[in-house]
């Protein structure tokens, strides 16, 4: 594999475009119990349905969907670990966060992830808000949210399923003007 692409680095993470040559690394990310249990999902995802979604329909979603292959940066060289999108209503200015990592987990690649993507949300695609959903019993999730700038908004009550057990979702959002950097886009420019 020759270098990746990776536009915007922080000290453990980096984040670049999608690649082909990594669709089943992509699909064997979102395959996992805990990433399955976390989507709500219910059964696992045929790979097909991973390369139309990722890879041949991004085409046609590029201007909707901004999509993130995640590195980890804290080994030798920049290992592909998982993939973060933010799905942007554009009439609004504003977007969902989503994010799945595959062996990552525990080391802060996702809290500086989360703000690598907040700050191309932010500074590049320009959206006036960013937001996400999370399973109340994933206390590390939300921790991690909030260490990159997410802040609660509220509770949606008994709207879930986690472990077969009815929960809330907590309500995340992050804004621009509470973004606490550094950002990575503007020290392009300087």
């Amino acid at each position: 594999m020759t270098d990746p692409l990776i536009w915007l680095r922080g000290e453990k993470a980096g984040i670049g475009p999608l690649r082909a040559d990594l669709v089943e690394e992509y699909w064997r990310w979102e395959q996992t119990i805990p990433t399955i249990v976390g989507y709500n999902r219910r059964t696992p995802q045929p790979i097909e349905t991973t390369r139309m979604i990722l890879v041949e329909g991004y085409d046609r979603a590029s201007d909707r969907e901004i999509r993130f292959t995640v590195y980890d940066l804290t080994g030798e060289t920049p290992t592909p670990v998982g993939i973060a999108q933010v799905i942007t209503d554009q009439p609004r200015g504003n977007g969902e966060y989503i994010v799945a990592l595959g062996e990552a987990r525990g080391k802060g690649v996702g809290t500086e992830t989360t703000r690598l993507v907040l700050d191309y949300a932010f500074h590049v695609a320009n959206l006036a808000c960013v937001y996400l959903s999370v399973i109340e019993p994933n206390e590390t999730a939300i921790r991690a949210y909030e260490r990159a700038g997410f802040k609660k908004q509220g509770i949606r009550r008994n709207s879930n399923m986690w472990l077969g057990q009815r929960v809330n979702e907590v309500l995340m959002d992050a804004l621009p003007e509470e973004f606490e950097g550094p950002s990575r886009v503007k020290e392009m420019f300087q």
